[in-house]
């Protein structure tokens, strides 16, 4: 059989952080993340998933030969289902809005949503292997169905789009995963 098998990775916990666009990012995975970045808290056992969509266009030559395909339209987004309800889920799900307390009493004024771009870390461990990855530039694009019930947790499904800076780096993967390493 060939490959080995410590090289597939099995996430076995994961945390996910929001700051302000332009917040200094982890360069490392081992100094902490600073508090700037604000945990969104537990995340759904059912993980994170990636998504890429983008247009292709093939381009013949006289006689239907194929010389070329270009691409175009890249998008990629993450999607984390938040399992609390706390300041920075709700800042995610519903920008624009409000929270304040008062006497022990939090009165949130929830209001049409606005653009509200964010940077974003997952940090993600298996055993020993731990993987940080640094989005610069994303925003909650959609916010799944949220149920209130007696017999399901109440989570927030979110999807993030991920904005590439100007020199088209959509993210930066930091890791100590050695079949990850440049030899």
């Amino acid at each position: 059989m060939a490959g080995d098998t410590d090289n597939p990775r099995l996430w076995e916990g994961a945390d996910m952080y929001a700051a302000p666009v332009g917040t200094t990012a982890p360069t490392d995975i081992v100094t902490p993340i600073a508090a700037t970045w604000k945990a969104v808290g537990l995340l759904s056992e059912d993980g994170a998933s990636e998504s890429r969509d983008q247009d292709s266009n093939d381009h013949y030559a006289w006689g239907g030969v194929l010389v070329r395909t270009t691409k175009s339209k890249h998008k990629r987004q993450i999607k984390i289902t938040c399992l609390e309800d706390n300041l920075v889920v709700f800042g995610l799900v519903n920008p624009g809005s409000t929270a304040a307390t008062a006497a022990g009493v939090t009165t949130r004024t929830v209001k049409v949503p606005t653009s509200d771009p964010r940077a974003f870390v997952m940090e993600l461990v298996d055993g020993g292997v731990t993987k940080r990855r640094v989005i610069p530039k994303g925003e909650v694009e959609e916010v799944g169905e949220v149920t209130l019930s007696d017999s399901e947790l109440q989570a927030f499904e979110l999807t993030i789009t991920i904005y590439p800076a100007a020199d088209r780096t959509l993210y930066i993967d930091i890791t100590n995963d050695p079949q990850a390493a440049v030899v």
